[in-house]
């Protein structure tokens, strides 16, 4: 296990014969640089990995869930942030370069959220469902190649304040904090950054409307996994029973509460940070 990770996981430093074969399979296919915790999680019990992911896979590799993720994220209703000024980032010391890549960082976990969200919801329906799949006509898409993100800080890295900081955005329209949201250790490079999209994040938190974009995304991302999961291949009837509750029991977890709430938050810091 990694200390990188807030949840026992398997990191990519970490991975050895089958899992890092795996590892590199899901970078290829999704086009992601990195692996997803979800996936390094469900690496830690033997055997879940290799299900869950040649279950998923085919959706992946058709193109399918890159179409719905995209008109998932097409339909998600904005949170109406206000933009902040590029001199207000600069007196937070970020700048130029920094948004840019502050924007490489939001533009990555806006599309792989909703991949993710749509794929492992899907993941979810077809698990313990041995009917025949169907055939869903879709057109491919390609979607612009994602840029490298910075290196992952973990948390026991980060200074007392800034610990804290990540720590309490990650709270923020949260029910069930066991997972760190990685997007903003990946922000925690630039301290100012994650202080005004805290003051921001907060208050549509007190009114009610962060709460309601985060249950908008969850709706919205299950009607667009149904589409997927109708194309997956069947479940395994005889699947160890297991490696189905820990298979379950981690997904549900993951999009209930993380992947769905930065859907949300990923798109409403998307209107409120200016392009460089």
């Amino acid at each position: 296990m990694s200390n990188a990770d807030p949840i026992p996981a398997i990191s990519e430093i970490e991975a050895k014969d089958e899992i890092k074969a795996l590892y590199q399979d899901i970078r290829d296919v999704t086009g992601v640089g990195v692996v997803n915790l979800v996936w390094r999680c469900l690496a830690t019990h033997p055997g879940a990995l290799p299900f869950a992911w040649n279950l998923v896979r085919p959706a992946y590799a058709s193109g399918l869930v890159s179409l719905e993720g995209r008109a998932f994220r097409r339909g998600l209703r904005p949170l109406g942030l206000p933009l902040i000024p590029k001199a207000v980032l600069a007196a937070a010391g970020v700048d130029g370069l920094g948004l840019h890549s502050i924007r490489a960082i939001l533009d990555s976990y806006d599309r792989t959220n909703a991949m993710n969200l749509v794929g492992l919801g899907a993941l979810l329906v077809r698990l313990g469902d041995s009917s025949s799949m169907k055939s869903l006509s879709h057109q491919p898409i390609v979607e612009p190649a994602l840029p490298p993100l910075p290196p992952l800080p973990p948390m026991d890295t980060l200074d007392t304040q800034l610990r804290y900081l990540v720590e309490i955005l990650n709270d923020l329209g949260e029910t069930d904090g066991r997972v760190i949201a990685s997007m903003y250790r990946h922000l925690a490079f630039w301290p100012g950054y994650l202080a005004l999209i805290w003051v921001q994040l907060s208050a549509a938190s007190e009114n009610g409307r962060l709460q309601a974009a985060i249950q908008a995304a969850r709706i919205s991302g299950r009607a667009h996994a149904d589409r997927v999961a109708s194309a997956l291949p069947k479940s395994d009837p005889d699947l160890d029973p297991a490696i189905e509750r820990h298979i379950r029991e981690t997904v549900t977890l993951f999009t209930e509460h993380p992947i769905s709430k930065m859907c949300a938050i990923c798109r409403a810091l998307a209107e409120a940070t200016p392009a460089p």
